[in-house]
């Protein structure tokens, strides 16, 4: 039953960050295992992978986010 759940959540996740304008270009793989999500790939700046990790955070059944997102240009980032 949980590969079931874990497949739905990543599905749910993938959606979620797709339709939020901060995360659209978000590349990141999610990796989803009762409950603990983690995030792996690249983002534009600080934001967008900030925006992520609080959508994520923000959902009902995730226990955990682990964030191995890197940042492209953080110098480019806004402060």
């Amino acid at each position: 039953m949980p590969m079931i759940f874990d497949e739905a959540m990543g599905q749910i996740i993938r959606e979620r960050l797709m339709q939020d304008r901060r995360t659209a270009g978000l590349t990141v793989e999610i990796c989803c295992n009762d409950g603990c999500i983690c995030l792996v790939g690249q983002a534009d700046s600080v934001e967008q992978r900030d925006a992520a990790i609080f959508l994520i955070e923000g959902l009902t059944g995730v226990r955990s986010v682990m964030d191995q997102i890197v940042v492209r240009n953080p110098a480019g980032s806004v402060v």
